[in-house]
């Protein structure tokens, strides 16, 4: 339940109340406003690996752009509770990217008790998560399916870093957060500074400023419509 302050919500309680709501509705449930017909990727289920100060923006437009397809997404962190969001932005006077609490979220499955085989994809948004959840062996066997598998796997800005932990990525082409250039291609994948890169079931992108070009890129490759593009 959202805080309360003199009888009214407050802004910031009100909202994550929604925010978690509206997540843990979609679990078991379609969207009761629908355009006419069956939409291709309806009944779908992607998984959206997170971890602590997973970057909100990624992670909040990805679940919603599946929503929005008839796609159930499912949040997975390594416990369920309601997970602390960031905001990662650029400052002129800065060198390095600034870093603000985000929106929480709600969890909806822990890494333990998920069986890949019940997904149809993974996504994998950026921030801190990644660093926390590569870590992390059931989160890397969750990985390594869909990598084994060619089935369709998304990972943005330091999300790569989960990918590659979990499998070699030799001959493989990767976009990610240029801060982690060096270790894309010390995994033996090249570094494309691109918005949204498709190599096979494999797509990948730099960070939030490319959410528009990244997620048509994968609902494609969820929809089967795969290749191997810049």
């Amino acid at each position: 339940m959202a805080k309360q302050t003199s009888g009214k919500l407050t802004r910031r309680g009100a909202l994550a109340a929604v925010g978690a709501a509206g997540i843990a509705a979609v679990a078991g449930t379609r969207a009761t406003a629908q355009p006419p017909g069956r939409r291709p990727l309806e009944g779908k289920r992607v998984l959206v690996a997170v971890g602590e100060f997973s970057e909100g923006m990624e992670t909040y437009y990805m679940v919603y752009r599946l929503i929005e397809e008839g796609v159930v997404p499912v949040v997975a962190a390594v416990d369920v509770k309601r997970l602390q969001m960031v905001v990662h932005d650029f400052d002129p006077q800065y060198s390095n990217y600034t870093e603000k609490p985000g929106y929480l979220i709600q969890v909806q499955v822990a890494y333990r008790d998920v069986a890949p085989a019940d997904y149809d994809g993974l996504l994998i948004p950026g921030g801190r998560g990644p660093e926390e959840i590569r870590q992390n062996e059931d989160v890397l066997k969750i990985t390594g399916h869909f990598v084994d598998k060619k089935l369709p796997l998304g990972a943005m800005c330091h999300g790569p870093q989960v990918v590659y932990a979990a499998r070699p990525m030799k001959g493989r082409r990767i976009a990610a957060y240029y801060g982690i250039r060096a270790d894309v291609e010390l995994a033996g994948a090249e570094f494309v500074d691109e918005p949204a890169v498709v190599d096979g079931n494999l797509v990948t992108s730099r960070g939030w400023p490319d959410l528009p070009y990244f997620m048509p890129k994968f609902l494609e490759v969820l929809a089967g419509k795969r290749g191997r593009s810049g």
